[in-house]
């Protein structure tokens, strides 16, 4: 009997897992204006109508108007798990954020939906496929879920996959910011990493640091362009087509750190550079564009 309950013990607590535990931080990629990540991590908790409630502090790291590397806050999200379901705190009440007791065509409301909505109203998260999977030797559950309409209908977006107590594999901690980024632009972008005090890195398809301000990742999106040669060992060759428009450039390490900077010509130098991996903005007061650049010597 022992035994019995010893093993029923252990199987349930593999898959009890704590929503924004100590440590708990997210990294996402952002792709607006300035380029850079948001962060949310776990900060603490407070008491709302007699909850106790986790405190997920949002923060924006990136390039500002100066071109230099910023960081400030985005606000702070209030949250809570009970049951296998994660609920969010908006307009004075509990919006389900996650259920991951959803089986195989549930659907609940997208959390932080406004009342006037950019999708339609009432749209929701349903369930296609569920299982379990492990990731750093722990067991999750996972659902594959789609953005639908009010009466389930597929709003036509890509299917997405929950992780228990992590979210998306892909897009960013909160679904309807994908909409919300039609009127005033999106808060976060596509998924990079988890980590907690537990629970060690996770990036299952982001290849680069969690902190960096721009990587390949985000190079690839619109805003980049391509430099010649590429590797480069003295000078880099800028499109003429990019010249006039965008009067200034600036070289940043790939930790985000200014260290040449100038008037856009032809031809910039790179021949005080170190063998590495750069990033090159070139901008006016309007725009800007990303190259990365290889410097080999």
């Amino acid at each position: 009997m022992r035994l019995l309950l010893f093993f029923i013990c252990f199987t349930t607590f593999s898959f009890a897992q704590n929503w924004a535990p100590n440590g708990a931080q997210w990294h996402y990629s952002y792709y607006g204006f300035f380029p850079g990540y948001v962060d949310i991590a776990y900060s603490g908790d407070t008491l709302i109508d007699g909850q106790v409630t986790k405190k997920l502090s949002k923060t924006f790291h990136g390039l500002g108007w100066g071109m230099d590397i910023t960081s400030y806050s985005i606000g702070t999200e209030y949250s809570y798990e009970s049951n296998g379901v994660v609920y969010l705190r908006y307009q004075n009440q509990w919006d389900t954020l996650y259920n991951f007791n959803a089986q195989v065509g549930d659907s609940w409301r997208m959390a932080k939906q406004p009342f006037t909505n950019v999708a339609p109203q009432n749209s929701r998260i349903k369930i296609l496929e569920t299982g379990t999977l492990v990731i750093n030797n722990e067991t999750r559950k996972y659902l594959v879920a789609e953005k639908c309409d009010s009466t389930n209908i597929s709003l036509g977006w890509l299917t997405d996959t929950l992780i228990e107590n992590l979210g998306f594999l892909h897009d960013y901690l909160l679904p309807y910011d994908q909409f919300d980024g039609a009127v005033d632009g999106n808060e976060g972008g596509p998924f990079r990493c988890y980590s907690d005090n537990n629970f060690a890195t996770y990036k299952p398809s982001y290849s680069e640091v969690c902190d960096y301000i721009m990587g390949t990742t985000e190079l690839s999106a619109g805003v980049s362009f391509q430099v010649y040669p590429n590797p480069v060992s003295d000078q880099i060759y800028i499109p003429a087509a990019y010249i006039d428009e965008y009067v200034n450039y600036q070289i940043l390490s790939c930790e985000g750190k200014m260290l040449q900077m100038g008037e856009t010509t032809p031809q910039i130098a790179a021949t005080q550079l170190p063998a590495g991996s750069y990033t090159l903005v070139i901008y006016n007061n309007k725009q800007k564009r990303f190259a990365k650049v290889l410097v080999v010597r």
